[in-house]
């Protein structure tokens, strides 16, 4: 099996998606581009990207490319294809793996409680893009699991929020798992977006029409077609997510925050998974 790690890294200075808003359309063009290839990870790091594909060379560099052409319009000054990197046997798959999935701390970056800069969210069911991480995942390392991808996040064992929420909350559980910023348009993903809200709250049009920009007869609309049921689940899952850890206001730097060096970061996944 062939498989491949990619770095991109950004024309400029500037990071690559300072804001949120900005990560969620990288990661949407990553997703679509990457939609029918063997994904395995991916990680937008301040000025660069990886990615990590069950591609040898030849195939791995033509996805370099698509990949540029797709993150020009989302990317100021766009990205270049700086390093390419054959992985040699399952010990180095498994390090890999992990090396992306936690890139921000090799980087000494605080990583995003969310987790949306990369593809932990997918592969624990808190976004719903079509992507093929999941099924990859599982035929190239079966030995991993839920329960060491949720600690490499950091998170808790989540289960999907039920009860009473109010709009706004489920507005932004609903845009992280459709990885958009703002629910607004005509595509698809802002239709569905719309459409799992509208089911929600159906005793709430009202408040849901003015969060949404919307009239409460095309709200009664969306709610004729049953919504997507990956959405209506990644969309409670990001609820739970998001109540146990609220965005807080930045603040000045302590001085206490200093990172664990990556060298003595504790690790999740070793050669151990592995081998027989």
């Amino acid at each position: 099996m062939a498989v491949t790690h990619l770095v991109f890294r950004a024309a400029g200075p500037a990071p690559i998606a300072p804001t949120r808003a900005d990560v969620r359309r990288v990661v949407s063009a990553l997703l679509r581009v990457g939609w029918d290839v063997p994904l395995l990870a991916f990680q937008v790091s301040d000025g660069h990207v990886h990615l990590l594909v069950a591609l040898g060379r030849v195939e791995a560099g033509r996805l370099a490319q698509r990949v540029t052409l797709a993150l020009r319009p989302a990317v100021s000054g766009g990205v270049r294809c700086v390093g390419y990197t054959e992985v040699r046997d399952p010990g180095h798959l498994t390090s890999t793996f992990e090396y992306v999935l936690r890139n921000d701390e090799k980087h000494g970056v605080a990583p995003d409680p969310w987790r949306e800069n990369g593809a932990l969210p997918d592969l624990l069911g808190l976004r719903a893009v079509r992507s093929t991480l999941l099924t990859t995942v599982r035929r190239c390392l079966p030995r991993v699991n839920g329960a060491v991808l949720r600690r490499m996040a950091g998170w808790p064992d989540l289960v999907p929020a039920g009860g009473t929420v109010g709009v706004e909350a489920a507005l932004a559980a609903v845009t992280a798992a459709l990885a958009v910023d703002p629910l607004s348009g005509r595509g698809d993903a802002a239709v569905d977006g719309r459409r799992a809200l509208a089911h929600l709250f159906p005793a709430a049009p009202a408040a849901l029409a003015a969060a949404l920009g919307r009239t409460v007869e095309s709200l009664r609309v969306l709610r004729a077609v049953p919504p997507r049921e990956d959405l209506l689940r990644a969309t409670r899952m990001q609820l739970s997510l998001q109540g146990g850890f609220p965005l807080v206001a930045p603040g000045p730097f302590a001085t206490g925050d200093a990172p664990v060096p990556w060298a003595d970061a504790p690790r999740f996944l070793s050669a151990r998974t592995t081998e027989g």
